[in-house]
């Protein structure tokens, strides 16, 4: 009830604010900030032309423009006189000038009063304002609300006294004591104590949405993972071996014998680095290429190096001319003839260090060991334990081998 009477105090206050105009308001301001009548301020009489009014503005004008007056004031006093001339060319408005001349501005009596007040406030003073108003309405509703309950307790009092005439007059007095005090008006339950309440408690409300929003989800998540059980293991089966007697342990992964075996394989291919290949190594390479060893076997080429005990920079290169060898070559040497395009092959990557046998390159090993580095003269030494080899050939050799087992442990660690 109370706040359809305020919609409807509302709605009055602002169709009676809608017959002042902007223009109006404006000219009220400025009655107020001049101080002074605007005919005594252009100098010219109550009755004057709009001629008068506008031979008046020409010369202010010019008396007070900023361009040619430069005091203090001219702005001010120039912005004065364009706002007179507005209100006194106009008809309408110089008839509603000529009417507050008359009968003054409007006072505390008309709502036109208050909302001229208001607009020139800032928005925080217009709230604190606004807040007052309402808390004093508020307060001036509680005491009514309380006035209000007494007359309806006081009747209801007086019908129970006609049934109940035993009671006394001062218990009735008491009870209704005890129900206004209930209800007398309290500074806590004005309305700026009323907002902060509302405020502690929607954000009290707002803390709880979201914890209980959190714990839902929580809880759906804790839902949707489905804890899959395991089959229970199937009993391991126990086998008991009888461990064998007078029989030496087969070790994988002997490091020394890996160790052995790789360096024989490493001498044997330096042994038959720089020798030709005979008609039964090309058979033996045909045969592992095409069926042992089919393309597409890892470490195709190593294998094939170590089951013909040479190197696999040799294999692949005799491989090479073999598929660049003629049809007829390569049907006779399938028949069992030698062919004139298949000569003794030396390493690819090697440079010519002359023809060394096997029995020179057994002294060359001997030589190496028994002159180790850091010798005096140590190649010259060399070449005098190799018959028929000099320095340089002894240089080219050492390091031909030496680029060889370079290459051969580059393949293995890959």
């Amino acid at each position: 009830m109370i706040l359809y009477k305020s919609l409807i105090c509302l709605a009055l206050c602002s169709s009676v604010l809608a017959s002042w105009s902007s223009e109006e308001l404006a000219m009220y301001d400025l009655i107020e900030d001049l101080g002074s009548n605007f005919y005594d301020f252009f100098s010219i009489k109550k009755d004057a032309t709009l001629g008068e009014i506008k031979k008046a503005y020409r010369r202010l004008s010019l008396e007070y423009h900023p361009d040619r007056n430069h005091a203090e004031d001219a702005t001010v006093t120039f912005r004065n006189v364009v706002a007179v001339y507005e209100i006194l060319k106009s008809t309408e408005l110089r008839e509603k000038y000529d009417n507050v001349l008359e009968f003054g501005l409007p006072d505390w009596r008309q709502p036109i009063y208050y909302y001229r007040k208001m607009r020139k406030f800032s928005w925080w003073e217009a709230l604190l304002v606004l807040l007052l108003v309402a808390t004093i309405a508020h307060y001036c509703m509680m005491w009514a609300s309380y006035y209000e309950k007494k007359l309806v307790l006081s009747q209801t009092i007086k019908k129970s006294k006609k049934k109940k005439a035993s009671e006394s007059e001062e218990e009735n007095k008491k009870m209704f004591d005890q129900a206004m005090l209930e209800h007398l008006p309290n500074v806590y339950n004005l309305l700026p104590f009323l907002l902060v309440h509302l405020a502690i408690n929607l954000t009290k409300a707002v803390f709880e949405e979201i914890q209980n929003r959190m714990k839902k989800e929580e809880v759906v998540e804790e839902e949707t993972v489905v804890v899959k059980k395991r089959p229970a293991a199937a009993p391991k089966v126990e086998f008991h071996f009888e461990v064998a007697k007078d029989v030496k342990a087969v070790t994988m992964n002997d490091p020394k014998l890996e160790e052995k075996y790789k360096k024989e394989a490493e001498m044997t291919a330096l042994k038959s680095a720089g020798e030709g290949w005979s008609f039964e190594e090309l058979s033996s390479l045909i045969r592992l290429s095409s069926e042992k060893f089919p393309p597409g076997t890892p470490s195709r080429w190593d294998l094939i190096g170590r089951a013909l005990n040479r190197n696999a920079e040799d294999v692949t290169a005799m491989a090479g001319k073999l598929k660049n060898m003629k049809q007829e070559d390569y049907s006779k040497l399938l028949q069992g003839q030698q062919s004139e395009s298949v000569v003794p092959v030396v390493s690819a990557n090697s440079p010519s260090t002359g023809d060394w046998s096997q029995e020179d390159q057994k002294l060359f090993e001997i030589a190496l060991k028994q002159f180790p580095k850091g010798t005096d003269e140590r190649w010259e030494r060399i070449s005098e334990a190799v018959p028929g080899k000099d320095k340089e050939q002894c240089l080219a050799r050492f390091k031909q081998l030496a680029e060889i087992i370079k290459k051969r442990k580059q393949q293995s660690q890959n």
